[in-house]
């Protein structure tokens, strides 16, 4: 069966329920969090080597019977036991399935993580069409979702975060939810001690403010990002051309494309609500995450160049330039700098029209 997160709460709740979960998706740092979660939800915070298993695919390719056996093995100090499985793919959705098929009763909780193998594939129909099992998607974090997740973060270490220091960081954080666990833990060690001098109980908590976050998390490749893609969407051919070199070094050209696609789908919604009588004030003010007060002036100027049917040619062109650069891994930076360079061109002839 399928999972969303809700359901996802009521089986780790109450894991007796479930004999296997799948957790797959873009997102492996959440798809580690949740299947560290299923694990805790049985062993409790012990390791007693005795409950937990830890298979291989190609261990599972080598003995068809392994994992059915680990399964339905028996803990020697009693309890329930784990079997997890890291990194599967469809190559062992025939052996999972066949073991999933041969649970016992009070069997092992079966864990399997798997990559972003996308919902129509193999491995997920068998956790789909099992009784006793699910599948869980695990999607980026998006900008709704960051603000919080920021903010609850920060708050377990004892922090608070100044409103624009959250906003920051949810442009710029959120592509793996292990990640962003990272950043902001780091973020916590470059703060020091959480309260203002001698802790106590209900002592106010150090403030995270957004000079702080610009100082650890300033992540060299997202202003680069943003440099070189507002060159793009405002048809400033020489800044273009100058941003070349300095982000093909910082940035994996499959990235950049998404990027700039991400920033014209905003700028869309922005040009589209403007083209229906509202102001740029409020078209921005409804994105989520919201402009950033930093990006506000380049978003208003490209809103003005812009019509919806153009950007949607834009999008088309970093879309088309993105399954062109998968194909074709050796030339995927020229692939990426001349779907830019022609979108520079379609933001100049936007720019002569108007």
């Amino acid at each position: 069966m399928k999972l969303d997160r809700p359901k996802l709460d009521r089986v780790l709740k109450s894991p007796d329920s479930i004999g296997a979960l799948l957790f797959y998706g873009p997102d492996e740092g959440l798809a580690h969090e949740y299947a560290a979660a299923a694990q805790k939800a049985v062993l409790g915070a012990g390791d007693d080597p005795f409950r937990l298993a830890e298979l291989t695919p190609d261990e599972i390719r080598g003995d068809g019977a392994r994992l059915t056996d680990e399964l339905n093995a028996i803990s020697m100090l009693g309890g329930r036991r784990v079997v997890r499985i890291a990194q599967a793919g469809n190559q062992i959705a025939g052996q999972i399935a066949a073991a999933i098929a041969a649970q016992a009763p009070g069997a092992a909780l079966l864990i399997v993580e798997a990559g972003d193998i996308g919902s129509k594939a193999e491995l997920v129909k068998v956790f789909e069409s099992a009784a006793n099992a699910g599948a869980v998607a695990c999607y980026r974090d998006s900008g709704s979702q960051l603000g919080p997740l920021i903010a609850a973060h920060l708050r377990e270490g004892g922090y608070a975060i100044a409103r624009d220091a959250q906003a920051y960081l949810a442009e710029r954080l959120g592509g793996d939810r292990g990640v962003t666990r990272s950043e902001l833990d780091k973020l916590m060690l470059y703060m020091g001690e959480p309260h203002m001098g001698e802790p106590q109980a209900g002592a106010p908590a150090r403030e995270v403010t957004l000079t702080d976050a610009m100082a650890c998390i300033g992540d060299r490749a997202a202003f680069v990002l943003d440099d070189l893609i507002a060159a793009a969407a405002e048809g400033d051919a020489a800044e273009l051309d100058r941003q070349y070199d300095r982000s093909f070094a910082e940035v994996e050209a499959i990235q950049l494309l998404r990027n700039a696609a991400r920033h014209f789908q905003r700028l869309h919604q922005v040009v589209a609500r403007m083209a229906a009588g509202d102001s740029f004030e409020t078209a921005a003010a409804a994105l989520r995450p919201p402009v950033f007060w930093t990006q506000r002036d380049r978003m208003q100027r490209q809103a003005r160049q812009w019509s919806p049917p153009r950007i949607g040619r834009a999008l088309e062109r970093l879309i088309e330039a993105e399954a062109q650069a998968m194909r074709t891994s050796g030339i995927r930076d020229e692939i990426a700098q001349r779907a830019l360079m022609e979108i520079a061109t379609l933001a100049r002839a936007g720019a002569t029209r108007r």
